[in-house]
């Protein structure tokens, strides 16, 4: 079956099923991702749903609710292995959740397979494992042209994260791009290049994956990513009012700090951290 038409099934599901208010409540980037599916948008909603997965605070309904279309999503992309992690991640928190005879024929079999074998593997992932903590210090500012390297720890009590890679843009319009980090002991490691590192800044965030490339904890997301400030020759970025400003109403932009991320049912904490927020 095309993309297309794989895009036509699970729209005709979006209508039928789309997530109750209760679900969407306190993570508006629920409702953008599922809009983002509806639209046909899936590279999109791929990165929105992921990074809605990792904010802290999401109820176990909402959590439920992201894989299941996070698995919809990947299928519709023609990614089955990612797929199929979704939907077994979905089941762990929603055991009863049945594909619904309102989904494709071939979206109906594929993950009552998926079932099946999760069933067979003795229903993984029940009781939850322990969350996953991903630590960073953002650097304020960077110079002009010159590379930055950036390190994140992970502290992963179930052994579940299988890599961490690192997204930025420079600026703010552009596309984020991903990069794997390297692990240097406990360490994960990436670097910005220095072509990327112009005025007036850099915007970047990290996510820790598991074995099937589904995000378990992140620092930064794509609706509210981390800055690194670029003065251009002869200023301070920093002094420019917009660099307080983040993307949109309600977010915070946090420099140079050390940000705990706990997801999955976790807390955030920020130790001797400046954080101007705009309503």
């Amino acid at each position: 079956m095309s993309r297309f038409c794989l895009g036509l099934a699970l729209v005709a599901w979006v209508l039928f099923t789309s997530p109750s208010v209760h679900a969407q409540a306190g993570n508006p980037l629920i409702a953008r991702g599922v809009s983002e599916v509806d639209d046909l948008r899936f590279e999109e909603a791929l990165q929105t749903l992921s990074a809605a997965r990792v904010r802290a605070g999401n109820t176990p309904e909402q959590s439920a609710q992201v894989y299941r279309y996070l698995a919809l999503t990947y299928l519709a992309l023609e990614r089955e292995e990612e797929a199929s992690g979704a939907w077994r991640s979905m089941l762990a928190l929603s055991p009863d959740a049945q594909a619904g005879t309102d989904l494709s024929p071939r979206f109906r079999e594929f993950f009552n397979g998926v079932r099946g074998r999760w069933e067979s593997d003795g229903r993984p992932g029940l009781p939850p494992p322990a969350p996953v903590v991903l630590q960073h210090r953002s650097p304020p500012q960077g110079e002009r042209e010159q590379a930055i390297e950036l390190t994140a720890q992970v502290d992963d009590p179930g052994h579940r994260v299988r890599s961490v890679v690192l997204a930025y843009r420079q600026g703010t319009s552009a596309v984020f791009r991903r990069m794997d980090t390297t692990a240097r002991g406990s360490d994960f490691v990436a670097v910005l290049p220095g072509e990327d590192v112009r005025p007036p800044l850099v915007e970047y965030y990290f996510e820790a994956l598991d074995a099937n490339g589904l995000p378990l904890a992140s620092r930064g997301d794509v609706a509210a990513p981390l800055r690194i400030a670029v003065p251009a020759p002869g200023g301070d970025v920093t002094a420019e009012p917009w660099f307080w400003l983040a993307l949109g109403g309600g977010a915070a932009v946090v420099a140079g700090a050390i940000i705990l991320g706990v997801v999955l049912g976790g807390q955030t904490a920020e130790q001797g951290t400046l954080v101007i927020t705009v309503d």
